[in-house]
C-alpha cells in the first residue's frame, strides 16, 4: 500500500500534526479481526493508538506487498523512525508517531523489532521448531502489545510478558487464517517439526493447497496449532484483571476477536483452503457487547 509514502497533498507538504493524526485515523480502516481503536479506548489517547497502528501497518505493508526492493523501503522506513528520535520525520506516519513517541516517552527498539521482523520474511520462509516461530514473534506481533501498554504507563516484565502471550496468539491467529496467501508468497508458518510430528510434509500441504482441501493429517496439525493459540490467549486473560477498566475492555475485544476466527476455523473442520475464516460485523458487534458485560474483575 503506497499510502505510507504519502507527504505531499495537492502538491503541499503536509507537516501539521493535526493532519498527520486524521491520516493514521484512516489508515485504521484497514481491515483487521477486531475494531483496532474501539470506543472503550479512552478518547485522549485514539490518535496514539491511530499512530502506533498506523506504523505498525506501514511496515507489514512493505513486507508484504510493496512492489520494489523490500529491503530497501524498509532501510528508509527505518530512517524515518530514527528520525521521530534525532530529528524531524516527513513522511506523515511518522510525524504523528514523532508526536506520540515524545509525549509518552516510548523506547525505540520496539519499533525497530517490527521492522526486523520484516526484514526476516524477505529471507526467511520457513521456520523448523514452534521455538524458532516463537522468537519471530517476539519481533512480529510482542512489540505492539508492549507500546500499547506504554500509552498507559505499564512498562513492569509480569504484563509485558502476558501481553506477549496475547500478542502472540493473535499472530498465530493470523497465519492460520492466511495459510493459503503465505503459500502464494513463498512463506510456511506452521513449524515443520509440527507438520512431521501428524505425518506429513510442506509438500502433502502445496498439494493440498493446489486441490484447495486438506487432508485429516494436516487438519490434525491446524487443530493442534489453534490448541497452541487458545492456549496462550488463556494465559494472557490474567492481564485484562491488571490494567484500567477501558484498557481491559479494549484488550479483551482483542482476545475474544482471535478467538472467534478459531472458531470459525473450527467451524469450517480445520480447513483454511475452503475459505478464509473471519469475523464479520454481526458477530463483531456480539463480541463488543461480551468484552463489555463479562469483564473479569481487576486484580
Amino acid at each position: 500500500m503506497v499510502w505510507a509514502w504519502a507527504v505531499h497533498k495537492e502538491g503541499a507538504l503536509l507537516t501539521r500534526l493535526e493532519e498527520a493524526y486524521q491520516y493514521c485515523a484512516q489508515v485504521t480502516r484497514h481491515y483487521e479481526n477486531f475494531q483496532v481503536v474501539s470506543r472503550f479506548v479512552p478518547r485522549a489517547l485514539r490518535p496514539h493508538f491511530c499512530a502506533l497502528y498506523a506504523y505498525c501497518r506501514g511496515v507489514d505493508d512493505l513486507g508484504d506487498e510493496w512492489q520494489g526492493d523490500r529491503l530497501q523501503a524498509l532501510a528508509e522506513w527505518e530512517r524515518q523512525l530514527r528520525l521521530c528520535f534525532t530529528g524531524q520525520p516527513d513522511a506523515l506516519v511518522f510525524v504523528a508517531l514523532q508526536d506520540t513517541i515524545r509525549r509518552f516517552d516510548l523506547p525505540e527498539e520496539p519499533f525497530l523489532r517490527l521492522i526486523e521482523a520484516n526484514r526476516r520474511d524477505q529471507t526467511v520462509h520457513r521456520y523448523h521448531t514452534w521455538e524458532e516461530l516463537r522468537d519471530y514473534c517476539r519481533c512480529s506481533a510482542d512489540p505492539v502489545g508492549r507500546l500499547v501498554l506504554a500509552l498507559f504507563g505499564y512498562r513492569d516484565e509480569e504484563r509485558q510478558r502476558l501481553s506477549d502471550d496475547i500478542c502472540t496468539a493473535l499472530q498465530l491467529v493470523n497465519f492460520l487464517q492466511d495459510v493459503g496467501r503465505d503459500l502464494e508468497m513463498g512463506r510456511i508458518y506452521l513449524p515443520l517439526s509440527d507438520l512431521a510430528q501428524f505425518g506429513t510434509s510442506v509438500e502433502e500441504l502445496l498439494h493440498d493447497y493446489r486441490r484447495g482441501r486438506m487432508n485429516p493429517r494436516l487438519r490434525r496439525c491446524i487443530a493442534f496449532e489453534c490448541e497452541r493459540a487458545e492456549a496462550l490467549f488463556r494465559s494472557g486473560a490474567r492481564l485484562e484483571r491488571m490494567v484500567p477498566f477501558r484498557l481491559s475492555l479494549q484488550l479483551r475485544l482483542y482476545r475474544l476477536g482471535g478467538q472467534a476466527v478459531l472458531q470459525a476455523l473450527r467451524r469450517q473442520g480445520y480447513d483454511p483452503f475452503l475459505r478464509r475464516p473471519t469475523v464479520g460485523p454481526a458477530a463483531k458487534a456480539w463480541l463488543a457487547c461480551r468484552a463489555l458485560f463479562t469483564i473479569a474483575p481487576r486484580r
